[in-house]
């Protein structure tokens, strides 16, 4: 983990040297704070997949209409995605419409659950914008804002929020567990495979 931690690191200042802003987010700073290994670290920035294709070598457009490309640096790949605001969503499950931004805080207000919008800087500084981290100190799954909002945008969360309670031995917010019963329908909806996905990580967790 220590290494590639280093090497985003260095990602991040290449981006900083360039004039951009750039934070390691979500689950790998979770689990920064929570002491547990982490092989996968997203990042976020104000660069545009163009502006990022310019800085470095090797990039794959992942998905270009979601701002996300991959970053292959000393054979280590990072998925690293634009600020972004999602207008609408389709079919429950991804965004139709996005429009790129400057801002990190509406970045992030855009997210699933509130342990996963911790930011992490090039000087390994955890930047808490929404007031979180006592989430993850408590052990508490939170949505970020109206618990139904975020469900009806993505089904999958309620899968998503599933795992990290079982995985984490996290607790469930009240809020968001009784939205989970309301839109728990949405879930007939999902494809087959994604629903497997998760189902296997949360049957197979302690």
């Amino acid at each position: 983990m220590i290494k590639l931690l280093e090497k985003a690191i260095e990602i991040l200042n290449v981006f900083k040297s360039n004039g951009y802003n750039a934070y390691i987010v979500g689950g790998f700073v979770r689990d920064y704070i929570l002491g547990k290994e982490s092989t996968d670290i997203d990042i976020s920035t104000n660069a545009t997949p163009k502006d990022i294709q310019g800085l470095f070598n090797e990039v794959k457009l992942q998905s270009e209409q979601y701002g996300s490309v991959n970053i292959i640096y000393k054979k280590c790949n990072f998925e690293v995605t634009t600020f972004r605001m999602e207008l609408e969503y389709k079919d429950n499950r991804y965004p139709s419409k996005i429009v790129y931004t400057d801002s990190l805080l509406i970045d992030l207000k855009r997210r699933d659950f509130t342990m996963n919008t911790l930011c992490m800087d090039e000087n390994k500084e955890i930047i808490d914008i929404l007031n979180v981290k006592d989430d993850i100190n408590n052990h508490i799954i939170k949505s970020v804002g109206n618990a139904d909002n975020r469900l009806k945008e993505d089904a999958l969360r309620i899968l998503r929020a599933i795992r990290f309670a079982t995985i984490l031995d996290f607790d469930i917010d009240p809020e968001l567990q009784d939205a989970i019963f309301r839109n728990k329908y949405l879930l007939k909806d999902l494809s087959f495979y994604r629903k497997k996905q998760e189902l296997n990580k949360i049957l197979s967790s302690d």
